[in-house]
């Protein structure tokens, strides 16, 4: 009857250790989760920006090419603003870009941290998604090469392509951090 007893008081301590370690890796999940949140929701609120910014390039320049020659000179010159507008923002873009590089960057080290100290079901899962941020990561980098060389004409389509792998970096890391919530 002792050996039982002592059996018992035994695996009570261990699961206690146990859900000592589970409840700390919970809490550290959680306030992954809540720090990333809030990242992406400036990102999300970012990209968003761009896009009403893009759509609004697209409406001047076919206001542009659709206008009659009486107010082509008047429409050249909001145009003409509007570019001017638009390139200082290029060089804002870039560096909002770098700084979502470096929260990417945090959030993959973290990721990797919890990938190392993971049961291996969870580990596999994670090291698919840092696999998939890493080359998303160097996507985004060569992104932000093509928009610091880029000529003004590809303007446009360099912020959109850099959006896209934004998003999907975004989701990658949301989905790692799904999985270890559960």
């Amino acid at each position: 009857m002792k050996e039982r007893k002592d059996y018992e008081i035994r695996a009570e301590i261990i699961v206690k250790q146990l859900k000592a370690k589970i409840y700390e890796l919970e809490a550290k999940a959680i306030e992954a989760k809540l720090n990333a949140k809030s990242g992406f929701d400036k990102i999300e609120m970012e990209i968003k920006s761009l896009a009403e910014q893009r759509d609004k390039l697209d409406q001047k320049f076919n206001v542009l090419k659709n206008t009659s020659q009486e107010k082509w000179n008047s429409v050249v010159g909001e145009f003409e603003d509007f570019l001017a507008e638009v390139n200082a923002d290029k060089q804002t873009f870039s560096e909002k870009a770098e700084g979502w590089m470096n929260e990417f960057s945090e959030k993959l080290d973290e990721l990797e941290d919890k990938a190392k100290h993971a049961n291996d079901d969870l580990k596999e899962k994670l090291n698919v998604q840092i696999e998939n941020i890493k080359k998303y990561k160097s996507d985004l980098e060569e992104k932000i090469l093509d928009v610091r060389r880029g000529q003004e004409e590809n303007w446009d389509k360099l912020k959109q392509g850099f959006e896209e792998k934004a998003a999907k970096v975004k989701e990658s890391i949301t989905k790692a951090f799904d999985y270890i919530r559960k």
